[in-house]
Parts: C-alpha cells; structure tokens; sequence
C-alpha cells in the first residue's frame, strides 16, 4: 500500500480581496454641521461593506 500526500493551498477569492471604500474627505474641510453627518454616513456605510467582506472571507476560511 503507498500513500501519497498532496499539499493543497487555498486563496481567497479576489473578489473578497477589494480593497476598503476611502475615508470621506471634504476639501477644506466640513464646512457645515451636515457635512459632518454625510462623512459619518458614507464612514458608516465604508465599515458596513468591510465587515460584510470580511464575514465572507471568515466563512471561506471555514470549509
């Protein structure tokens, strides 16, 4: 009886491998108080997409 062992190497899948939306930015700086709120929204939103991608790659990992 022979046995052979074979490595197998996994990657992740380049569609989880995206890198994270940009940090929202105003020139100038925030001018008024909603440009504080959009920056936290699109911030908010930014987190939301990463932690969404990253929930993937740890389900990926688990198989």
């Amino acid at each position: 009886m022979l046995t052979e062992y074979k490595t197998v190497e996994r990657h992740i899948p380049a569609s989880l491998k995206r890198k994270c939306p940009d940090i929202w930015r105003k020139a100038g700086g925030p001018a008024v108080t909603g440009d504080l709120l959009d920056r936290g929204d699109v911030n908010e939103a930014g987190l939301i997409v990463c932690a969404a991608r990253m929930n993937k790659i740890i389900a990926w990992d688990k198989q």
